[in-house]
């Protein structure tokens, strides 16, 4: 943390005093749904790449007024890359690590074949909106952890798009 100087006058003489500078990081919230990523609020945010063959991506898309779900898809990978299972809007479309899907309160959980938890989406739904939390370490075609716990929030690693401004499109025309 830098500091910055603040000029004062005491008994008629001129001085700086230092005090810390704070850092600010935007945030774009929306008004209706947001997650909560790196200790910030987001409407979505996407990891990877989504159009990327069979690559890793995760997905969190923004949710449209009127609605209170939240958008997940993802390709899931386990710490050496191997392809584990495919999510579409928070649904299996590929499965062939035999991943559990189990419905929770607020949201759905996903653990691998073995019972490791993978993923975690749960919304919690407040007066004037929705606040999608999720928890899981998620690695990349390569192994490498992409996604991690950050206290309430998930903490993500490397290149990502942390604030979608509209809901995102796949090649196909489907969002």
């Amino acid at each position: 943390m830098g500091f910055v100087g603040e000029r004062t006058m005491v008994n008629g003489e001129r001085f700086y005093r230092n005090r810390p500078m704070i850092r600010y990081r935007e945030s774009k919230i929306s008004a209706h749904h947001n997650y909560l990523v790196n200790d910030m609020l987001t409407p979505g945010f996407v990891v990877g790449n989504p159009r990327g063959g069979r690559d890793f991506y995760f997905l969190a898309d923004i949710v449209l007024a009127g609605e209170s779900t939240p958008r997940i898809s993802a390709r899931l990978m386990d710490e050496e890359g191997g392809f584990l299972a495919e999510l579409s809007w928070n649904r299996f479309v590929g499965n062939p690590g035999g991943c559990f899907y189990q419905s929770i309160l607020g949201g759905f959980r996903i653990q691998s074949s073995s019972g490791e938890p993978l993923l975690e989406v749960r919304t919690q739904t407040f007066p004037r909106g929705y606040l999608t939390r999720i928890k899981g370490r998620l690695f990349d075609e390569k192994g490498t952890p992409r996604m991690e716990p950050l206290g309430e929030s998930i903490q993500i690693h490397g290149a990502a798009n942390l604030f979608l401004e509209r809901p995102f499109v796949f090649s196909n025309g489907i969002t």
